[in-house]
């Protein structure tokens, strides 16, 4: 009895070590996502300038008063503002529906895919998710100028929400095999 208390003790122990672990790595990889994003959206913006400064750059500046609309909108709200709801949705976006696909069995047919695979078949779905919820959080006009925005984000942190989803959390027999009456030989019981 003994024994199984020090293993089941060491157990929990290993469990909330690998939980800090990755919740670490997922805070770090989102950092450097939120920095990334930000890089990235005022390097668009300098190319953007750039080329409003060519001979082409004012005729379609006058031909797409909209896109310019959009364009001053975003560079309005600060790029810093507009990056901490963007990467939290992604992460919080993401992190769900990994975790319910590992719950019903989905993860099984997503972990052979290999990185690319993955961040080809699932990214761009949860990143059209993303842009739904974050145009809740931020006023963004067009729900294609959000699924734009959230894809990068969406991209950067799949790879570690997919594997805090498989590392941390059961599929649904587990959990249904977890919470089963047990006699006092440790086999379970039948409930019919």
């Amino acid at each position: 009895m003994e024994k199984s208390k020090k293993a089941s003790k060491n157990r929990n122990v290993s469990y909330f070590t690998k939980c800090a672990n990755l919740f670490l790595k997922a805070a770090i990889w989102a950092g450097v996502c939120f920095a990334l994003n930000i890089g990235l959206l005022y390097f668009c913006q300098l190319m953007f300038g750039f080329y409003l400064k060519t001979p082409m750059g004012p005729d379609f500046a006058d031909s797409n008063p909209e896109m310019m609309d959009t364009v001053a909108q975003l560079s309005g709200m600060g790029f810093e503002n507009l990056s901490i709801p963007l990467v939290m949705a992604a992460f919080v976006i993401c992190l769900g529906i990994l975790v319910a696909a590992k719950i019903f069995y989905l993860a099984r047919y997503i972990t052979p895919m290999g990185i690319i695979g993955r961040l080809i078949i699932c990214v761009l779905p949860i990143s059209g998710v993303v842009a739904l919820s974050v145009q809740k959080f931020v006023q963004i006009d067009g729900w294609i100028t959000a699924y734009v925005l959230s894809v990068f984000p969406t991209f950067v942190l799949f790879n570690v929400c997919f594997e805090m989803a498989d590392e941390l959390f059961a599929e649904m027999d587990d959990m249904m095999a977890f919470f089963q009456k047990k006699d006092e030989s440790g086999k379970k019981i039948n409930g019919r």
